[in-house]
């Protein structure tokens, strides 16, 4: 079975990423899944952002927690050098993806960026894919166990997937054990031997993030569960002249 193709932050390695228009375009350049960061505001609305302070995607200053949704959707997001214009965006709310993405066969991967052991974005973002009917579309990954042991909880038919920064045996067994369904590793530390001993505890494994098309080519004969790429057009073109 193929790798899955999956957008990191939509198509952002051409477009602003986390906006609706990345979304849009990451599944016409042929992307099997969407992965994208979310965030709750002042109010309690769950958004997609990746930064916990909206400096460097708006010309507004401070936190995503200290802004009520319409006060950070004032702020326009600026459309990154070297990356195609977009009409002007705005930060969307999960809920605006859901209702875009419903309907598409895509597999969204939706990072989870708690700041508090509180479990408000936990509860919030299991309403949304339960609202959408989306439970069984979605990956739910974080750096904290304890978020994803508590989603599984809240979504019991949501995929899991325990962010490493680096690799660890131990890390690998703990996952396992606690029923998540994947390990998302940096590209630069997968190995043989970690994916063999990932695939032995019965744990997928996604990579991020890779864009260069001879890396691309590597990770895709690596029987990998995805690949998290910033050119889903990239990988689309490797794996269709795979066939």
């Amino acid at each position: 079975m193929r790798s899955l193709n999956i957008a990191h932050r939509g198509f952002s390695g051409q477009y602003t990423e986390n906006t609706m228009t990345a979304f849009e375009k990451a599944y016409e350049a042929g992307a099997d899944g969407i992965e994208l960061d979310v965030r709750l505001t002042k109010d309690g609305e769950v958004v997609i952002f990746h930064d916990a302070k909206i400096d460097r995607m708006t010309e507004g200053k401070g936190a995503v927690s200290e802004y009520t949704l319409e006060e950070l959707q004032s702020h326009p997001i600026i459309t990154r050098p070297l990356q195609k214009a977009i009409k002007q965006a705005v930060i969307p709310t999960l809920s605006e993806y859901l209702e875009c993405a419903k309907d598409k066969p895509l597999v969204t991967n939706i990072e989870l960026k708690s700041i508090k052991k509180n479990y408000r974005l936990e509860l919030r973002v299991a309403e949304a894919i339960q609202i959408y009917k989306m439970e069984e579309q979605v990956i739910i990954s974080s750096f904290l166990e304890n978020s994803l042991i508590r989603m599984k909880i809240l979504a019991p038919r949501a995929k899991t997937g325990l962010l490493l920064s680096k690799y660890d045996e131990s890390t690998i067994q703990m996952a396992k054990e606690l029923g998540f369904n994947y390990v998302h590793l940096k590209a630069v530390n997968l190995t043989e031997e970690i994916i063999e001993s990932a695939h032995a505890h019965g744990l997928g494994i996604n990579t991020w993030t890779i864009n260069e098309m001879k890396d691309l080519e590597k990770a895709n004969a690596l029987g990998l569960y995805g690949i998290i790429t910033d050119y889903p057009d990239r990988l689309r073109t490797i794996q269709y002249n795979d066939q």
